[in-house]
């Protein structure tokens, strides 16, 4: 009795220790990939130095959850449907304000511009998540602030990235006017949308608040959906096209690193 007392692991050992066959499952499932979306269980038990017959039993396993199927014609194995489920759930958890909030300090820092994370609510942007501009001279927008969705660089992504039925479905009310260069003609605003899905940004002078500018592009999820976007707003005197077009890459790169967390690979 005392013997196995001495040689029996304790609690911690048994919590973090790893189980060989759970560690070979993802093993195997870590072998298919986009260039070998197939593999059959010699390939496997090469790949991995296992024997083939410790293969075929963990497949069988991981068929029978759902997790790899097999193809009939060729006996081979791919990734089954399970994953697609599991996946989704991770994915839906991830937060997409969380995730954008550690890139936004650096950015503000670049462009010495108020940086906004906003999502489409109805048929307004709010504000989730922003960095303010280092100068005394800003753009003060706040959390929670909610913007016209019409004449609004975040806004005009969310219609440029929309399909028709949900772009009128946001424009089925009419459009407001809050300064002398807002687009209200709804056919002169659709105009505009497959320019800016084009180019993969959009930009708004002085439509919604007089002296401001706004610069936005999207940030999509696992599902290639637009969920966000991040921009960068100032002051129109310090926001002409040259500074714009020094503006668009790291906006663009900031957005494709906040995408590429949440799963979306373009």
């Amino acid at each position: 009795m005392s013997n196995l007392a001495m040689t029996e692991p304790d609690d911690q050992t048994r919590t973090t220790a790893p189980v060989q066959a759970i560690q070979r499952a993802v093993a195997i499932l870590r072998c298919f990939s986009e260039k070998e979306p197939e593999l059959g269980v010699t390939a496997i038990s090469l790949h991995l130095g296992l024997h083939k017959s410790t293969v075929s039993r963990i497949l069988a396993t991981l068929q029978f959850e759902g997790l790899v199927s097999q193809n009939s014609e060729t006996s081979k194995y791919r990734l089954g449907l399970g994953l697609v489920s599991l996946a989704g759930v991770a994915l839906g958890r991830l937060d997409v304000r969380g995730l954008a909030q550690p890139h936004l300090p650096s950015l503000a820092e670049l462009t010495g511009e108020t940086i906004n994370i906003s999502v489409l609510d109805g048929n307004e942007c709010m504000i989730i998540e922003r960095e303010a501009s280092p100068k005394s001279i800003q753009y003060l927008g706040w959390i929670g602030r909610r913007t016209p969705v019409h004449c609004t660089s975040s806004g005009k992504v969310f219609l440029a990235y929309s399909t028709p039925a949900q772009c009128a479905a946001i424009l089925s009310s009419d459009l407001q006017s809050y300064t002398q260069h807002t687009i209200v003609d709804r056919r002169e605003l659709e105009a505009c949308l497959p320019e800016i899905r084009d180019k993969g940004f959009a930009v708004v002078h002085g439509e919604f608040e007089v002296g401001f500018c706004d610069i936005a592009v999207p940030i999509k999820n696992h599902l290639q959906e637009v969920i966000a976007t991040v921009s960068i707003s100032g002051p129109t005197f310090r926001m002409e096209k040259e500074t714009l077009d020094t503006f668009i890459q790291p906006l663009c790169k900031t957005a494709a690193t906040v995408s590429s967390q949440l799963g979306y690979h373009g």
